[in-house]
This record gives C-alpha cells, structure tokens and sequence, in this order.
C-alpha cells in the first residue's frame, strides 16, 4: 500500500476513534493512551515483531493486550486495538496517532511548534516565544525543542507546516550565495 494509502486509512481510523471518544466522554485520554501506544510500536521492534508475526495465534495476540492494556487504559482504546489486530491494521497505530493528534490540535486550538537551535534554550527564552506565538497565532503553541549544533546559531521554527527559517547556517549560504552572484556579474562583459 502507498504511504498516502496508509495516511488516508490511520485518518479514517483515527476519526472514527475521535468520534467514539468524544460520544464516551474519554476523548483526552483516548488522545494520550493513542500517542503512547503508537510511540511504543515505533520505537519498541519487539512489540512490531510479536503483533506482525505470523507465528503468533491471533489469540495470543488478543491476550497480549488484553493483559497488558485491560484495567490501564480505557475500555474504548482497549476495544480499539482488538478491532485493529482483528483486521490485520495495527501497523496503521503510527499513522492513526499522527492523525488523531492533529484531530485533538484542531479540536483544541492547538498548533505544533518546533524549535531548533544550536544549543538549549533557557526556560525564560521559549516562555516568551510560546507567549508571542499564543498572541500573533490565536492558537495555543505546543512547543517541542530540538538541538543541533551545526545550526552555529540562530532559530529554525516549524509552526504547523510553515518553516521560518533564522539559522546563521542559512544566513551564510545566502550570503555566499550573494558572494558568487556579485563576482559572477562583475566578471561578465
């Protein structure tokens, strides 16, 4: 299946879970239990491995969340992972965890952001970066950071899909950039 096959059905799952949650009164919960669930499929490959066997009985498979989710997380998201290993689309728990956080941001006025820079920022810095993107967005910002040294300086911020890009990386490829374009036209007659 294409990767936007596989994005449009974790969306399709993803809503109809949204919609069972909110009708339940555990929409938040269900929210978080998703994110938690499907960061474990992605960063656990033995949890991959045991629920994308063929070796292992469906049965056992059933008994496996059943035992380690069952009383832990709520009877929806519990009902909700049968119904995909039922179906053979627990792979999907990647895609539907993107899908329905975007859904919750939606529903909550909430706009990711990321922050990358060279190096950490003080608590103060992103404290007031959160307030003037509360203020200019109308939204609330969910900030993750992110540090990589080869930046030298400067901010990389994503805010949904948009990239602004204040990296002194950046600033020194369009300079050079300026550099070589200059030199060019003063050699051409």
């Amino acid at each position: 299946m294409s990767a936007s096959g596989s994005e449009s059905m974790g969306v399709v799952y993803a809503t109809a879970l949204a919609e069972a949650a909110e009708a339940a009164g555990v929409l938040p919960a269900v929210g978080e239990e998703t994110e938690a669930f499907a960061k474990a499929w992605r960063e656990n490959k033995n949890t991959r491995d045991f629920f994308l066997s063929g070796a292992v009985q469906r049965h056992e498979k059933e008994q496996a969340i059943e035992k380690a989710m069952r009383g832990r997380a709520q009877d929806l998201m519990v009902n909700f992972l049968q119904i995909l290993l039922w179906r053979d689309r627990l792979w999907l728990l990647p895609e539907i965890g993107g899908a329905l956080t975007k859904i919750l941001d939606r529903r909550g006025n909430r706009v990711p952001v990321r922050i990358t820079t060279a190096t950490p920022l003080p608590p103060d810095q992103v404290a007031s970066i959160v307030t003037r993107l509360r203020a200019s967005l109308g939204k609330e910002p969910i900030v993750a950071q992110e540090v990589n040294p080869s930046l030298l300086g400067g901010a990389v911020l994503r805010v949904g899909d948009v990239v602004a890009d204040g990296s002194v990386r950046r600033k020194l490829v369009e300079l050079r950039s300026r550099i070589v374009r200059s030199a060019e036209s003063a050699v051409t007659p």
